[in-house]
């Protein structure tokens, strides 16, 4: 684990996927004035842990899917085990091709899936998400302008962990 330090509000990577064979490699990381930490694991992509995504505050991930990417997904929840907000643009995966899923894991089993907005997602190319957090919901904003309106099902007004999993390079993560 890797210690994203409390004096910087950006901190830059320099492609970690390449050293350790990561699916995900995080260039810049812009957290606010929070101090999280960042950990990586082959097997789990990449997870921020200890820092502070608030009501009224607006998350934006930008990236690249790999060339011969399936899917890849945004989680944020209050730990590692519980995910209020799940994103999976799926290309061709779990039955689906050309599909953004939304959902949320709880007490170790998954909720309703949202299928919303529209699948601006191209292999090998850059996409952006930006997710708006409001007390009832997260909007989040896709690279086409299509929007999805995903309900804040755990109902905190904080969550302190971010994850990446699956076939896209995380370029930048930026909380305000």
């Amino acid at each position: 684990m890797l210690p994203l330090f409390k004096q910087r509000k950006t901190i830059g990577w320099v492609c970690l996927w390449v050293l350790l064979g990561l699916h995900f490699c995080v260039c810049n990381v812009s957290l606010g004035d929070a101090s999280p930490t960042f950990s990586s694991n082959c097997a789990q992509g990449m997870i921020i842990k200890d820092m502070s995504f608030k009501v009224g505050q607006t998350l934006t991930i930008v990236g690249v899917a790999k060339p011969d990417a399936t899917n890849f997904a945004v989680n944020i929840g209050p730990d590692e085990q519980d995910i209020t907000m799940h994103i999976n643009p799926r290309f061709n995966a779990h039955g689906d091709e050309n599909a953004v899923v939304c959902n949320s894991y709880e007490g170790g089993n998954w909720c309703e899936e949202v299928r919303e907005g529209g699948f601006p997602f191209q292999q090998g190319e850059e996409f952006k998400i930006v997710i708006e957090f409001t007390p009832a919901e997260f909007v989040v904003t896709l690279s086409d302008g299509s929007t999805i309106h995903f309900a804040n099902r755990i109902g905190a007004e904080k969550y302190s962990v971010i994850s990446f999993e699956g076939e896209a390079r995380v370029q930048s993560v930026e909380i305000k």
